[in-house]
């Protein structure tokens, strides 16, 4: 629904009017006040390209629940900084930060190479740290270029088993351009078996620390390999080592998640999930279950919570995905559901300068939104001693000017955090009214037909052009 409302709302046009003009029906009210059936009507029938669906319409009337809710609650003094808005403000980065402490002690012990061990892998079957210098040979390659490449790599070969070229002079002619060649150290890194091209790997599982391979042609084209000694590469070796053992464990580890915890999918819960991007309003307070695991269950709401999290081009995705994708979906967050409960049994925690940090963010995410709503944060204090009339007044009026100042493209949009949002409403009196949604979209498709029925002005004839004939009066 946020989605439908960003890309409508760049073009929408709201005019302020009398803040408390009395309503025969509203589409949506936020304690005292009200967002009434003709204004949206309006603005939806003039908006031009705006669907007039219901979705759009109640997008719509959430935004105007939002700034309301938030900018009524700064005016009238309340706090929204303390640990516990914090908390569910910033939920997202606060769980991220959960799982990576969490995931920083299980790997602690783990993963950690002393000196000894270093020695150990080094000597063993498994790993290799390997450099190269390739001289490649593209598919486009004509047979006088290819060889051309093998003629250098042959010479170069030559010149470094007499001696007469070294390792780092050589790697000036490096030709790898893969993510893995490391700039001028021309490095694979290290490698298992089973990565590399047969020759290129039974090459380089057959050299002894120091050794240079022969030339070696592949697809890419010509390589020389070299495993330097451990003295050399020593804390590079134990890096790559390290960073196999912890991508090995994570995967491991995630996928004994599932089955640790009993996590099951339900079947059948492709039409309930697509609907989310239809109406993710509602699908906030569902409960229907999606899934089940040791000591819970994933329910719609669940995933809605965790779907404002992703960024917006694959929500976007998800009323077109198919039931095998949404099944991954479902079961991917339920992994997340379950390892931040494994991680808060352990005891994970945020640490105070994480919160302080949250904190900060979270005002700042406040601060803008408030300054564009027209309530600057080092503003509100004065503010606070108007009778209430007046800052409701205040909150009415400047509200609806600012998504006045967002159709116009005079201020950009920037919506209420929705973690922070969330709560607020929970915490509010508001509703949408259904029976008021219903009447200004029927109004807004008349307004609309009467609008795109009027006929469209001619332009005034152009002026004739001034006479600059010399046509003067004597």
């Amino acid at each position: 629904m946020r989605r439908v409302v960003a890309v409508g709302m760049t073009v929408l046009s709201i005019g302020c009017g009398d803040a408390f003009t009395s309503k025969v029906a509203v589409v949506a009210q936020v304690g005292p006040y009200e967002l009434g059936v003709e204004r949206l009507a309006e603005v939806m029938a003039t908006t031009q390209g705006l669907p007039l669906q219901r979705p759009v319409a109640e997008g719509i009337a959430q935004m105007w629940v939002d700034y309301t809710i938030l900018a009524d609650r700064l005016v009238a003094g309340d706090s929204l900084f303390d640990s516990g808005y914090v908390a569910a403000g910033m939920w997202a980065e606060i769980q991220q930060e959960i799982a990576d402490r969490y995931h920083s002690q299980l790997v602690a012990h783990r993963v950690a190479l002393d000196s000894a061990q270093v020695d150990s892998v080094y000597a063993g079957a498994t790993y290799r740290f390997i450099q190269r210098i390739l001289f490649a040979t593209p598919p486009e390659t004509s047979a006088f270029a290819r060889q051309a490449a093998l003629s250098r790599a042959q010479s170069t070969y030559t010149m470094l088993t007499k001696g007469t070229l070294t390792w780092p002079q050589a790697v000036a002619a490096n030709q790898d351009t893969t993510d893995e060649a490391g700039g001028a150290e021309g490095t694979l890194g290290v490698i298992v078996h089973g990565e590399q091209a047969p020759p290129l790997e039974n090459a380089a599982f057959a050299l002894a620390p120091g050794a240079i391979s022969p030339v070696i042609e592949t697809a890419e084209g010509y390589h020389i390999l070299r495993r330097p000694a451990l003295a050399e590469i020593r804390e590079a070796f134990r890096t790559g080592i390290e960073d196999r053992l912890e991508s090995d464990f994570n995967k491991s580890f995630l996928d004994e998640l599932p089955a640790r915890w009993d996590v099951t999918v339900r079947r059948g819960i492709g039409p309930a999930v697509r609907a989310l991007g239809q109406d993710a309003l509602r699908a906030k307070e569902s409960g229907q279950v999606l899934g089940t695991y040791r000591g819970g269950s994933f329910r719609v709401s669940d995933l809605a919570r965790w779907l404002q999290a992703m960024p917006v081009a694959m929500r976007q995705q998800l009323a077109a995905a198919s039931d095998s994708q949404v099944t991954m979906l479902v079961s991917s967050l339920m992994r997340n559901e379950v390892l931040l409960r494994e991680a808060r049994d352990s005891g994970a925690a945020i640490s105070p300068e994480f919160q302080a940090e949250m904190a900060d963010q979270l005002r700042r995410q406040v601060a803008l939104v408030a300054g564009l709503l027209g309530f600057p944060l080092d503003t509100l204090a004065a503010l606070r001693g108007l009778p209430a009339a007046a800052r409701q007044t205040l909150v009415q009026t400047r509200v609806l000017s600012y998504l006045d100042a967002i159709a116009r493209a005079q201020k950009r949009l920037q919506t209420v955090p929705p973690f922070l949002a969330d709560t607020l409403r929970a915490e509010a009196d508001w509703k949408l009214v259904p029976a008021g949604v219903d009447q200004a979209l029927d109004r807004a498709r008349h307004l609309r037909e009467a609008l795109d029925s009027m006929p469209v002005p001619k332009p005034p004839p152009a002026a004739a052009p001034p006479d600059t004939a010399g046509n003067r009066a004597h």
